[in-house]
């Protein structure tokens, strides 16, 4: 997963600069003290946009300041999922194309999977505890190794005991490690399934209105899901069940929503791709600050996404 060491200064550079916006309770002389630190640490928000016409990926610092970014211009592919992969890497499955693409820190990307083989619609994407990565493929969810070859023997089908995928959008894992996705049609629902062996098995069904796009297992224990149905945010038990609204119907604000991620103080961050915004609510549902979040020219149609964290020894 290296890459040259001109590109890593890039990156350290990228993640000295973002330590300066951090509020990390430090005096700015131990930020600034290189020479003592024995590796560099920060946290990144990452998005992508399904715009037609700018199919772009954006970094940005914890406060949401833009770094860095890029696009799909040439691959023609739209945005959907995004998920941590390596130390200066996440992984984003496109539509249209269907295929997955690792993408750096730095700005650069380069094919993950690509073959006829993996098609349909897709959307969610997430990387196991085992390494393996999962991406939702229609009514399927294929699985990949970290190279990128398509494991076939242990591809999620549409049935598998009491779980149905049914239009999956987002994923996620809980505290367990195992997989939760939310279905967008039929009867909407989270599923959950053991990925801990070779072939994954259904732990449960639990049935969940709405429309429901993006799923977070939170730091609190509890599941954050938004749906775009009736636009609106709710905090569920890890299986789905007991869901309570949190942030209730304004689209003005959040409309259409689909990623949802978690920042280091445990407060949440909402693409509303119809608004072509990023807002930061609290786990009790209110809104922090009077603006969006983050609203720029890669904010436009948001298909997910994520905070990841980078940690790199000095060169």
């Amino acid at each position: 997963m290296r890459r040259s060491d001109m590109i890593y200064m890039k990156i350290l550079k990228l993640a000295l600069l973002s330590m300066l916006f951090l509020s990390c309770g430090k005096e700015q002389g131990d930020i600034l003290s290189v020479s003592t630190l024995p590796s560099v640490s920060a946290q990144y928000i990452v998005l992508n946009g399904q715009d037609a016409n700018h199919r772009g990926f954006a970094f940005y610092n914890i406060d949401g300041e833009f770094i860095n970014g890029g696009n799909f211009r040439t691959e023609q592919g739209t945005p959907r999922g995004i998920t941590p992969f390596s130390e200066t890497s996440v992984l984003m499955s496109l539509d249209t194309t269907d295929t997955i693409y690792e993408v750096n820190l730095d700005g650069t990307k380069n094919l993950f999977h690509g073959s006829s083989q993996f098609n349909g619609n897709i959307y969610g994407i997430v990387t196991g505890n085992n390494g393996n990565v999962y991406a939702v493929e229609s009514n399927r969810i294929e699985v990949f190794d970290q190279t990128g070859l398509r494991l076939s023997t242990m591809l999620i089908n549409t049935t598998t005991g009491g779980c149905t995928l049914n239009n999956p959008r987002g994923m996620t894992l809980n505290s367990s490690g195992q997989l939760v996705v939310v279905n967008q049609g039929g009867t909407d629902a989270v599923l959950t399934y053991d990925i801990s062996g070779s072939n994954a098995t259904c732990i449960g069904s639990v049935p969940f209105g709405n429309n429901p796009y993006g799923v977070l297992m939170h730091s609190d224990g509890y599941l954050y899901i938004t749906t775009q149905a009736n636009e609106q945010v709710y905090r569920a038990d890890p299986d789905g069940s007991n869901p309570v609204v949190i942030w209730t119907t304004n689209t003005s604000i959040i409309d259409e929503p689909t990623g949802i991620a978690e920042l280091p103080n445990g407060d949440l961050i909402i693409a509303s791709s119809l608004t072509d915004t990023v807002e930061r609510i609290t786990t009790s549902g209110e809104r922090v600050g009077t603006v969006p979040f983050i609203q720029d020219t890669q904010s436009l149609n948001i298909g997910d996404l994520a905070v990841i964290s980078y940690t790199g020894g000095l060169p």
